[in-house]
């Protein structure tokens, strides 16, 4: 299973950003750990390397590249972490998974794992 990460990202503080990057990144090595999944997370496998090289963190900026991976994986998992709701690349990526057919799972952290629906949670 190719498994995408949709996870919010984008915001004023630097260290909120980096918060967000690690809980992507945590949420990837769960998802290939107990799941199996081979996982694709824009924000885990790009933010370091994006700070390090000045590169653009807007949700427009990776459109275009994101979208090719939606289209390739056979499932889109939304981390909803604070800020999910409100994420432009979130409502972009789970838009495009539903155009191409592509399910849609929103994952919530509880304990130590996850808890995943079909339908997006209350907060």
């Amino acid at each position: 299973m190719i498994a995408f990460v949709s996870s919010p990202y984008t915001h004023p503080d630097p260290k909120i950003q980096d918060a967000r990057a690690k809980a992507a990144g945590d949420f990837a090595a769960y998802l290939w750990r107990e799941r199996g999944a081979m996982v694709f997370s824009p924000i885990a496998h790009w933010h370091e390397i994006a700070m390090r090289n000045h590169l653009p963190g807007n949700a427009m900026a990776w459109a275009a590249y994101n979208r090719e991976f939606v289209g390739i994986a056979d499932v889109v998992y939304v981390l909803c972490i604070p800020g999910w709701r409100d994420s432009q690349g979130i409502a972009m990526e789970v838009k495009w998974a539903d155009d191409m057919g592509v399910p849609v799972f929103y994952a919530s952290p509880l304990g130590g794992g996850y808890i995943y629906s079909e339908d997006q949670p209350n907060d």
